[in-house]
């Protein structure tokens, strides 16, 4: 059976500097965390939506509301301008005496949050992720990503899945959605490049399902979300081999800055899809699925880092990524120590 994540109290320790943004957004974002009570707000919607539920009138009228918001928010979104520098790949090398000398190679493959949306210099979080499994795995790790814009499980999964196949084969020339990679230097003068990946990958990180759910009013329910990801993970099986740990993230939607009540019925689906990803990994050896951080977590990296959403209330800022990017790589990498030990530290 595969490993499920439910430990939540890893804190982040990257000095990251506070978000530079307006006063009132991270002002926006601090009230909707601390204001937020989950278990009740699960709760409530889902005594509202129950057929059951003698206040069906209730329901029909909260439905209303939410599918009036939805269609004003999508009809008034402006989509956030993508980073001003393509980077999808690099060395994060780990400074201290290693535990383990040989390179660890990840790569993280999703939607617009690996795209970077958000950020305005480069994509932060897959760097973000090999720093964090860096600096708690003690070893140096080569990481390269492929994202897609809007890309729900069904379009990443077509559109990703040659050029994983391509960096499994060690092709010299990898692209990211139509454009090219270029080696980069680090401050150190060490090269980051796409050559440095070798033929194995030792982890593969898939960040989707924001915009399956948003694709619900469609007919894109949670068990076609959970075929789509299936399919996905079994040709990423055949094509990264049977040692290679697939980590599916639960996304956190808690931090975002919907109105109510949207808001709370976003979380309460988005984690109706999330329990897919979690049933996917109970059934197929070698995943791990990882439950998303408490709200109270949430509440401390506010308190220690400020405002972590970016102008359109959806997407994280690079303070955002880089802390939940971080998080999460110390989630895997514990994982693999887990695995070092029952192997016998030959990791």
């Amino acid at each position: 059976m595969a490993e499920v994540q439910t430990e939540m109290q890893m804190e982040t320790s990257l000095p990251l500097p506070i978000a530079h943004q307006p006063t009132n957004r991270a002002e926006e974002t601090r009230l909707a965390i601390e204001h937020l009570d989950v278990s009740f707000m699960r709760r409530f919607t889902k005594l509202m939506f129950n057929p059951t539920n003698p206040f069906i009138a209730g329901a029909s009228v909260l439905g209303s509301i939410v599918a009036a918001q939805t269609a004003y928010m999508q009809g008034t979104y402006e989509p956030l301008p993508h980073p001003k520098k393509d980077r999808s790949f690099g060395i994060e090398y780990y400074e201290g005496e290693q535990r383990h000398s040989s390179m660890k190679r990840i790569i993280v493959l999703g939607d617009s949050l690996v795209v970077g949306v958000g950020c305005n210099a480069a994509p932060v979080i897959s760097q973000s992720l090999a720093r964090g499994f860096a600096q708690r795995f003690k070893s140096n790790v080569a990481w390269r990503s492929f994202g897609i814009d809007g890309g729900d499980a069904r379009t990443i999964h077509q559109s990703t899945i040659e050029s994983v196949r391509s960096l499994v084969r060690g092709s010299r020339e990898h692209t990211n959605n139509g454009h090219s990679s270029s080696r980069e230097t680090g401050p150190s003068g060490r090269t980051n490049g796409a050559n440095s990946m070798g033929m194995t990958i030792d982890a593969c990180v898939i960040i989707c399902g924001l915009n399956d759910f948003k694709k619900l009013w469609k007919g894109r329910t949670a068990m076609i979300f959970q075929r789509d990801l299936e399919n996905f993970v079994m040709d990423l099986r055949e094509c990264l081999g049977p040692d290679c740990l697939i980590v599916l993230p639960a996304l956190p939607m808690e931090p975002t800055r919907f109105p109510e009540p949207l808001r709370s019925f976003v979380i309460l689906i988005s984690e109706v899809f999330d329990e897919q990803k979690k049933s996917l990994c109970s059934e197929n050896p070698h995943t791990l699925y990882v439950q998303k951080p408490s709200v109270r977590w949430w509440r401390r990296v506010h308190e220690r880092f400020g405002g972590v959403m970016s102008g359109d209330g959806v997407h994280p800022n690079e303070t955002g990524y880089q802390v939940f990017g971080e998080w999460l790589g110390g989630v895997v990498a514990r994982r693999f120590k887990e695995m070092a030990r029952s192997a016998g530290g030959s990791m």
